[in-house]
């Protein structure tokens, strides 16, 4: 749907967590008229008493004082048409029930998935955009623009899903360790963002573990027109991804004439492919974690950053053309890392935005790359500068682990449902005994016992995610549970790990099964097809932590929290 009509649109927003006010603010305020947000029901029914000018009310159901749905009851007896979209966690039919007899018919679950709540809004706001129109022909062309953006929609889900499906990550949420305590022992860490403006992008990328070991990143960015940019940089990615396949039986050379090989042939197809006036820019990186060496080709791409585990900053500038119809010679450059504790590859979506002062945002690259410790803690200080990205984006960030541990520990606890909360519970008091109050990461916990009851059911149980859900719908979920523990003697693991990195100290806590671990499955639901609901718990652990990765064998789960 147009979403033009929504400037002429009042929002009252009802949120009592400061933090998810601002994301919200963020993505939608600016499309709205006005966008009034406040942190109690009470204060928002006052400013309603003043003034019932608004289209549209938000609000989330667990407040303080009135909740959610008492707040709607009392506001739809001053103004009987107005519309609410209620925020919550809760799913149950009684609750539901008694939402709708209030008035409410939208619902949008937390954590917020931004996409379902504009959704959410474009079809709750309908109705009142309906009653602003002067004339039947404006009806018509609301209905119009409408099915034209379902058929867009459809068709942009459809392509990302295909894109998704070409472009590969080996090493989604993954951590690369040599050691038997993946926390704090040598190891990397390897996180990615990607996003694309459009329905297809000229970025594109894929990360692979070979068979050796290491690990080969190529991140593609066509510079052309649209589609014709998208087609090529896809091309890219699905031709290397094959090229890959076919040599990785190959262990008898070197890293150095294995990626001069992956490049080489990868440059050779696309030369042919390109159209006039079209050119590709792209990076081949090939790390050795084990012997902490980097081979790389960057074809016109920002320079690759580092940080020394003394704290400076270093760059590496790209080392070869980009990629046109003419031959020339591929230059390869190699990288020591035995002192590197950061690296970041990426496209020039970052480094070309235009921050909310008016300048580039690469004046701002080298701080925020220096005091980020993890991908997320980038982007959160890179909005403080930018409203948003001006072109597609992909940025790889790798790091290493934290080294200064202030207190570790470790327990097991058996495969015993009924084990569960003291699991959470030993964490909790941990906490408290570092000093912490917990009371403030609460959110941490649901993720946290999102991660134990996973390790317990998909891991040491072995229930897949299609047998959970039969089950649930016959009503014998619990009775299977404690049916498949009797006899299982495995040990759920979890470590605790209190460590510091420069100025900021963090909570690291590892989750380990004795089962299969964590289907491959997941991994692409979380980051492709989000109708899906296996993969919805990832998401779910990733949006209330800052630190969140799995082992290389996806039987251990790390999740963490900045303290301070």
């Amino acid at each position: 749907m147009d979403e033009s009509f929504l400037k002429s649109l009042n929002v009252l927003y009802v949120e009592d967590e400061v933090d998810i006010i601002q994301l919200v603010e963020k993505r939608f305020a600016p499309k709205f008229n006005q966008f009034l947000s406040v942190t109690s029901a009470e204060e928002a029914l006052e400013i309603f008493k003043q003034n019932s000018n608004f289209d549209l009310i938000l609000t989330d159901y667990l407040l303080p004082g009135l909740n959610g749905i008492e707040f709607a009851r009392k506001i739809l007896q001053i103004k009987s048409k107005v519309p609410f979209i209620l925020i919550t966690g809760y799913v149950d039919m009684q609750f539901l029930i008694e939402a709708i007899n209030v008035g409410i018919t939208q619902f949008v679950s937390k954590p917020i998935q931004f996409k379902l709540l504009r959704n959410a809004i474009n079809n709750t706001v309908e109705s009142v955009v309906l009653e602003h129109l002067l004339n039947k022909s404006r009806e018509k062309e609301l209905e119009l623009l409408k099915y034209k953006d379902m058929y867009n929609t459809i068709q942009h889900d459809a392509t990302l899903r295909k894109e998704l499906h070409i472009m590969r990550n080996d090493m989604f949420k993954k951590y690369f360790h040599d050691g038997d305590n993946p926390v704090t022992y040598n190891g990397w860490q390897v996180e990615v963002f990607y996003k694309s403006l459009d329905i297809v992008s000229g970025d594109t990328y894929t990360c692979r573990t070979l068979d050796n070991g290491n690990v080969v990143i190529f991140i593609a960015d066509a510079m052309g027109k649209g589609v014709s940019a998208a087609i090529t940089s896809l091309v890219s990615v699905s031709l290397t991804n094959y090229i890959i396949k076919q040599h990785d039986s190959n262990k008898c050379i070197s890293s150095e004439e294995e990626i001069r090989f992956i490049a080489e042939q990868c440059v050779s197809f696309m030369r042919e492919s390109l159209v006039e006036d079209e050119v590709l820019c792209a990076i081949f990186a090939y790390f050795d974690f084990k012997e902490n060496k980097l081979q790389y080709a960057s074809f016109s791409m920002p320079r690759i950053l580092l940080q020394t585990t003394t704290g400076s900053i270093e760059k590496l500038p790209s080392n070869n053309l980009p990629i046109m119809p003419y031959v020339v010679d591929i230059a390869i450059d190699s990288v020591d890392l035995s002192n590197v504790s950061k690296v970041a590859l990426f496209t020039d979506g970052i480094v070309e935005s235009e921050t909310k002062d008016g300048v580039l945002y690469s004046a701002y690259l080298n701080e925020n790359f220096s005091q980020s410790p993890f991908l997320k803690s980038f982007f959160n200080n890179a909005y403080t500068y930018l409203d948003d990205f001006y072109d597609d984006v992909t940025l790889f960030f790798i790091r290493r682990p934290f080294t200064n541990i202030i207190k570790e520990k470790v327990y097991y606890f058996p495969t015993k449902y009924d084990k569960l909360d003291e699991a959470s519970e030993t964490i909790r008091q941990e906490m408290v005994d570092c000093g912490i109050d917990v009371d403030r990461h609460d959110s941490f916990f649901t993720a946290l016992s999102e991660c134990i009851m996973n390790a317990y059911e998909h891991g040491n149980l072995a229930i897949t995610f299609a047998i959970k859900h039969e089950l649930i719908k016959n009503g014998d979920y619990e009775e299977e549970l404690l049916k498949k523990e009797k006899n299982n003697d495995k040990m759920i693991t979890i470590r605790y790990v209190y460590c510091n990195d420069n100025e900021s100290k963090y909570i690291i806590v590892g989750i380990r099964d004795e089962g299969a671990g964590y289907p491959e499955t997941v991994f692409k639901n979380a980051i492709g097809d989000t109708t899906k609901f296996n993969g919805r718990g990832i998401k779910i652990i990733d949006y209330y932590t800052d630190i969140f990765f799995f082992s290389e064998d996806r039987r251990e789960i790390f999740i963490g929290i900045k303290i301070k």
